[in-house]
């Protein structure tokens, strides 16, 4: 699973990098995020769109949301481990 960390810790040092060069393509950082989380964490992916809220795409760079969407699937992983 910690493959699947450094995916979403790459995909939110692109976004807080070069995130601000995707704003004349509204929304488009948002999908591509998304799409990605999803196919890494299955339906907890979606909660990438809460970047959405922010449309200036200033703020938005500086909450690592894919990296805790991979903390929290890592932890649930953990706890049915143990079950």
């Amino acid at each position: 699973m910690w493959w699947k960390l450094l995916i979403a810790l790459a995909v939110d040092g692109f976004d807080l990098t070069f995130g601000r060069l995707l704003f004349p393509f509204p929304y488009s950082g948002e999908i591509i995020g998304t799409t990605i989380a999803m196919l890494l964490f299955g339906w907890k992916g979606i909660f990438y769109l809460l970047e959405a809220i922010d449309p200036t795409e200033q703020i938005d760079a500086f909450i690592p949301t894919a990296t805790l969407i991979a903390l929290a699937a890592m932890r649930d992983e953990r706890a049915r481990a143990r079950a």
